[in-house]
């Protein structure tokens, strides 16, 4: 007797979709696909790269450390369209740029979450498939 066939379901989002962060922030973001997050590597690379370049003894732990806060900036400059919840100095909601999307990367809490919910849809499929 045959058991069920497996199969990979591709219910990956094609739109983008809001995803709530610590402190009150969400953010809105474009399906991270193939494209996104090759984007998101190749600019962490070359961020690393140029650190690398520029320091004759950059500790090992650092630069991976480094590698991981480049391609989270990276994958949400990439990702990011509108965000909710944050503001200036003054209480003021702050403009959607890729530098304040950066800045936000910057607060561990906010980066983790960011990193696991940005890649939760993907990473469900690849848990799926190697059932």
């Amino acid at each position: 007797m045959e058991g069920p066939i497996s199969m990979l379901t591709l219910d990956l989002p094609t739109e983008p979709y809001w995803i709530d962060l610590p402190r009150g922030v969400r953010v809105e973001i474009r399906p991270v696909n193939t494209a996104v997050m090759a984007a998101a590597q190749a600019a962490a690379a070359r961020r690393l790269g140029a650190v690398r370049a520029a320091s004759d003894d950059l500790d090992p732990d650092m630069a991976r450390g480094l590698s991981f806060a480049f391609l989270v900036k990276a994958l949400a400059r990439h990702a990011v369209t509108a965000w909710e919840g944050v503001g200036d100095s003054a209480g003021q909601p702050l403009p959607l740029s890729p530098e304040a999307v950066e800045r936000l990367m910057d607060l561990d809490d906010i980066a983790a979450a960011f990193w696991d919910r940005a890649t939760a849809p993907v990473a469900a499929v690849a848990a799926e498939g190697n059932g």
